[in-house]
Protein backbone atom coordinates (compact mmCIF):
# COMPACT_ATOMS: atom_id res chain seq x y z
CA UNK A 1 0.00 0.00 0.00
CA UNK A 2 2.69 2.14 0.81
CA UNK A 3 4.36 1.73 -2.97
CA UNK A 4 0.89 2.86 -4.46
CA UNK A 5 0.87 6.26 -2.62
CA UNK A 6 4.09 7.09 -3.21
CA UNK A 7 3.46 6.33 -7.19
CA UNK A 8 -0.04 8.46 -6.95
CA UNK A 9 2.51 11.35 -5.45
CA UNK A 10 4.80 11.30 -8.20
CA UNK A 11 2.09 11.66 -11.30
CA UNK A 12 1.87 15.63 -12.48
CA UNK A 13 -1.55 15.78 -14.11
CA UNK A 14 -1.65 18.89 -16.34
CA UNK A 15 -4.30 21.84 -15.28
CA UNK A 16 -7.50 21.76 -17.35
CA UNK A 17 -7.47 25.31 -18.55
CA UNK A 18 -10.31 25.01 -21.30
CA UNK A 19 -13.48 27.44 -20.36
CA UNK A 20 -17.05 27.37 -22.39
CA UNK A 21 -17.40 29.49 -25.03
CA UNK A 22 -17.70 32.97 -23.56
CA UNK A 23 -16.62 32.12 -20.23
CA UNK A 24 -14.02 34.02 -18.23
CA UNK A 25 -13.70 36.47 -20.78
CA UNK A 26 -14.52 40.19 -20.07
CA UNK A 27 -14.13 42.09 -23.46
CA UNK A 28 -16.05 45.46 -22.55
CA UNK A 29 -13.99 48.06 -20.53
CA UNK A 30 -12.78 51.67 -19.37
CA UNK A 31 -9.45 52.21 -17.68
CA UNK A 32 -8.82 55.70 -16.29
CA UNK A 33 -5.10 56.95 -15.34
CA UNK A 34 -4.64 57.41 -11.56
CA UNK A 35 -1.52 59.75 -10.79
CA UNK A 36 0.17 60.13 -7.70
CA UNK A 37 -1.06 63.00 -5.01
CA UNK A 38 1.50 65.92 -4.23
CA UNK A 39 4.37 64.26 -2.27
CA UNK A 40 3.19 60.68 -2.78
CA UNK A 41 4.49 57.86 -5.44
CA UNK A 42 1.58 55.67 -5.55
CA UNK A 43 -0.17 55.51 -9.45
CA UNK A 44 -1.57 53.20 -11.45
CA UNK A 45 -4.61 52.39 -13.11
CA UNK A 46 -8.28 51.47 -12.55
CA UNK A 47 -10.43 49.74 -14.95
CA UNK A 48 -14.32 49.25 -15.31
CA UNK A 49 -15.78 45.96 -16.93
CA UNK A 50 -19.26 45.43 -17.75
CA UNK A 51 -20.00 42.34 -16.74
CA UNK A 52 -23.81 42.53 -17.44
CA UNK A 53 -26.40 44.92 -17.40
CA UNK A 54 -26.69 45.14 -13.67
CA UNK A 55 -22.70 44.15 -12.72
CA UNK A 56 -20.00 46.17 -13.27
CA UNK A 57 -16.70 44.96 -12.38
CA UNK A 58 -13.86 47.37 -10.93
CA UNK A 59 -9.91 46.50 -11.15
CA UNK A 60 -7.52 48.32 -9.24
CA UNK A 61 -3.82 48.34 -10.48
CA UNK A 62 -1.42 50.50 -8.25
CA UNK A 63 2.89 50.97 -8.06
CA UNK A 64 5.06 52.18 -5.51
CA UNK A 65 2.41 50.55 -2.67
CA UNK A 66 4.03 50.01 1.35
CA UNK A 67 3.62 46.01 1.93
CA UNK A 68 1.77 46.14 5.36
CA UNK A 69 0.04 49.19 4.53
CA UNK A 70 -3.97 48.63 3.36
CA UNK A 71 -5.41 51.53 1.47
CA UNK A 72 -9.12 52.73 1.21
CA UNK A 73 -10.55 53.84 -2.56
CA UNK A 74 -13.69 55.49 -3.12
CA UNK A 75 -15.91 57.30 -5.80
CA UNK A 76 -16.30 60.86 -4.84
CA UNK A 77 -18.39 63.19 -6.67
CA UNK A 78 -17.42 65.57 -8.74
CA UNK A 79 -14.07 66.57 -10.83
CA UNK A 80 -11.11 66.66 -8.37
CA UNK A 81 -10.33 69.99 -8.58
CA UNK A 82 -13.59 70.55 -6.28
CA UNK A 83 -12.33 68.33 -3.64
CA UNK A 84 -15.92 66.54 -2.61
CA UNK A 85 -16.07 64.92 0.32
CA UNK A 86 -18.86 63.09 -1.09
CA UNK A 87 -18.52 59.27 -1.68
CA UNK A 88 -20.87 57.86 -4.47
CA UNK A 89 -19.71 54.57 -3.91
CA UNK A 90 -16.95 52.82 -1.89
CA UNK A 91 -14.93 50.30 -3.74
CA UNK A 92 -13.00 47.85 -1.94
CA UNK A 93 -9.62 48.41 0.52
CA UNK A 94 -5.97 47.65 -1.81
CA UNK A 95 -3.49 45.24 -0.15
CA UNK A 96 0.19 47.51 -0.23
CA UNK A 97 1.82 44.23 -0.75
CA UNK A 98 0.13 43.71 -4.33
CA UNK A 99 -1.31 46.80 -5.41
CA UNK A 100 -4.52 45.45 -5.75
CA UNK A 101 -8.23 44.67 -4.19
CA UNK A 102 -7.33 42.77 -1.04
CA UNK A 103 -10.28 40.28 -0.97
CA UNK A 104 -10.38 39.56 -4.68
CA UNK A 105 -8.89 40.65 -8.34
CA UNK A 106 -12.41 42.69 -8.59
CA UNK A 107 -14.66 44.56 -6.81
CA UNK A 108 -18.50 44.14 -7.75
CA UNK A 109 -20.61 46.91 -8.12
CA UNK A 110 -24.32 45.46 -8.14
CA UNK A 111 -26.32 48.48 -9.89
CA UNK A 112 -28.00 48.31 -12.80
CA UNK A 113 -26.68 50.48 -15.70
CA UNK A 114 -23.66 51.40 -13.97
CA UNK A 115 -21.65 50.91 -16.23
CA UNK A 116 -23.54 52.75 -19.70
CA UNK A 117 -23.80 55.66 -17.48
CA UNK A 118 -20.41 55.93 -16.86
CA UNK A 119 -19.48 58.39 -19.37
CA UNK A 120 -22.28 60.38 -18.27
CA UNK A 121 -20.95 60.83 -14.54
CA UNK A 122 -19.08 63.73 -12.86
CA UNK A 123 -17.07 61.61 -10.58
CA UNK A 124 -13.29 60.76 -9.55
CA UNK A 125 -11.12 58.42 -8.04
CA UNK A 126 -9.10 58.37 -4.67
CA UNK A 127 -6.98 56.24 -3.15
CA UNK A 128 -6.64 57.13 0.40
CA UNK A 129 -4.16 56.12 3.40
CA UNK A 130 -5.60 56.89 6.25
CA UNK A 131 -6.27 60.07 5.51
CA UNK A 132 -4.36 60.95 3.04
CA UNK A 133 -4.84 60.99 -0.67
CA UNK A 134 -1.86 58.99 -2.15
CA UNK A 135 -3.61 58.74 -5.72
CA UNK A 136 -6.67 60.12 -7.68
CA UNK A 137 -8.14 60.72 -11.00
CA UNK A 138 -11.13 61.47 -13.18
CA UNK A 139 -13.39 59.98 -14.69
CA UNK A 140 -16.96 59.98 -16.28
CA UNK A 141 -17.14 63.11 -18.09
CA UNK A 142 -14.27 64.66 -16.65
CA UNK A 143 -12.01 62.63 -18.45
CA UNK A 144 -10.87 60.34 -21.32
CA UNK A 145 -10.30 56.70 -21.25
CA UNK A 146 -6.63 55.64 -21.50
CA UNK A 147 -7.76 52.49 -22.86
CA UNK A 148 -11.15 51.63 -23.45
CA UNK A 149 -13.25 48.85 -25.81
CA UNK A 150 -16.68 48.26 -26.83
Amino acid sequence: MLALLSSCEQNKYEPNTNVAPGGGTVTTYKSYTLTSATGATVYGRVVFYKYSSSVTLVEMGLYNTTSGTTYASSIYQGKLAESSATVLKPLGSISGATGEFSGSKFYTINEAGFYDKLASYSANVKIMAGTAMVASGNIGINATPVAQSQ
